[in-house]
Protein backbone atom coordinates (compact mmCIF):
# COMPACT_ATOMS: atom_id res chain seq x y z
CA UNK A 1 0.00 0.00 0.00
CA UNK A 2 1.80 3.38 -1.13
CA UNK A 3 0.45 5.32 1.50
CA UNK A 4 2.00 2.99 4.37
CA UNK A 5 5.11 3.69 2.60
CA UNK A 6 6.54 -0.30 2.68
CA UNK A 7 8.42 -2.44 0.87
CA UNK A 8 6.28 -5.36 0.08
CA UNK A 9 7.06 -8.17 2.19
CA UNK A 10 10.40 -10.40 1.05
CA UNK A 11 8.30 -13.03 -0.15
CA UNK A 12 6.39 -10.54 -2.46
CA UNK A 13 3.28 -11.31 -0.19
CA UNK A 14 1.68 -8.16 1.54
CA UNK A 15 1.62 -7.92 4.84
CA UNK A 16 -2.08 -7.81 6.49
CA UNK A 17 -2.94 -4.25 7.50
CA UNK A 18 -1.75 -3.95 11.33
CA UNK A 19 0.76 -6.47 11.46
CA UNK A 20 4.12 -5.77 12.92
CA UNK A 21 7.02 -5.52 10.41
CA UNK A 22 10.73 -4.35 10.84
CA UNK A 23 11.51 -0.93 11.24
CA UNK A 24 13.82 -1.64 8.25
CA UNK A 25 11.35 -2.16 5.70
CA UNK A 26 9.82 0.83 5.82
CA UNK A 27 10.74 3.79 3.52
CA UNK A 28 12.01 7.36 4.02
CA UNK A 29 9.01 9.33 5.35
CA UNK A 30 7.07 6.80 6.99
CA UNK A 31 4.91 7.09 9.60
CA UNK A 32 4.46 3.81 12.18
CA UNK A 33 3.77 2.75 15.91
CA UNK A 34 6.36 0.88 18.04
CA UNK A 35 5.29 -2.18 18.72
CA UNK A 36 8.17 -4.62 20.47
CA UNK A 37 11.52 -5.96 19.81
CA UNK A 38 12.77 -8.69 18.37
CA UNK A 39 15.65 -10.91 19.46
CA UNK A 40 17.83 -7.87 20.92
CA UNK A 41 19.51 -7.80 24.13
CA UNK A 42 17.44 -6.29 27.59
CA UNK A 43 21.03 -3.62 27.30
CA UNK A 44 19.45 -2.15 23.54
CA UNK A 45 15.84 -2.41 24.95
CA UNK A 46 16.15 -0.46 27.90
CA UNK A 47 18.96 2.11 25.96
CA UNK A 48 16.02 2.64 23.87
CA UNK A 49 13.23 3.04 26.02
CA UNK A 50 15.47 5.84 27.81
CA UNK A 51 15.35 7.42 24.15
CA UNK A 52 12.15 7.56 24.25
CA UNK A 53 11.42 4.60 21.95
CA UNK A 54 8.50 3.19 24.14
CA UNK A 55 5.68 0.63 23.12
CA UNK A 56 2.98 2.34 20.87
CA UNK A 57 4.71 5.79 20.61
CA UNK A 58 5.06 7.01 16.78
CA UNK A 59 7.74 7.48 14.86
CA UNK A 60 8.92 8.59 11.72
CA UNK A 61 11.66 6.90 9.56
CA UNK A 62 13.61 9.84 8.29
CA UNK A 63 16.41 7.80 6.46
CA UNK A 64 16.14 4.05 6.05
CA UNK A 65 20.23 2.48 5.93
CA UNK A 66 22.93 2.41 7.76
CA UNK A 67 23.12 4.60 10.09
CA UNK A 68 19.09 3.51 10.18
CA UNK A 69 17.27 7.23 11.48
CA UNK A 70 14.13 7.84 12.65
CA UNK A 71 12.41 10.55 15.05
CA UNK A 72 10.05 9.85 18.39
CA UNK A 73 8.69 12.63 19.83
CA UNK A 74 11.07 15.88 19.07
CA UNK A 75 14.60 13.42 19.42
CA UNK A 76 16.02 12.05 16.44
CA UNK A 77 17.91 8.88 16.72
CA UNK A 78 20.69 6.56 14.72
CA UNK A 79 20.30 3.03 14.61
CA UNK A 80 22.18 0.67 13.21
CA UNK A 81 20.76 -1.66 10.46
CA UNK A 82 20.68 -4.66 13.30
CA UNK A 83 18.88 -2.47 15.83
CA UNK A 84 16.65 -1.51 12.99
CA UNK A 85 15.34 -5.07 12.09
CA UNK A 86 15.03 -6.01 15.38
CA UNK A 87 12.23 -3.38 16.00
CA UNK A 88 8.83 -3.78 15.49
CA UNK A 89 6.53 -0.94 14.13
CA UNK A 90 2.77 -1.13 12.44
CA UNK A 91 2.81 1.54 9.28
CA UNK A 92 0.37 4.46 9.74
CA UNK A 93 -1.80 5.86 7.20
CA UNK A 94 -0.91 9.31 6.65
CA UNK A 95 -4.10 11.20 5.03
CA UNK A 96 -4.80 14.32 4.62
Amino acid sequence: MAKHAVSPAPSGVAQPAGSPIPLSSLRDGAIARFKATAELDPASCDLLRALGLTRECQLTLCKAGEPCIVQVRSTRIGLSQAVANGIMVVPESHEG
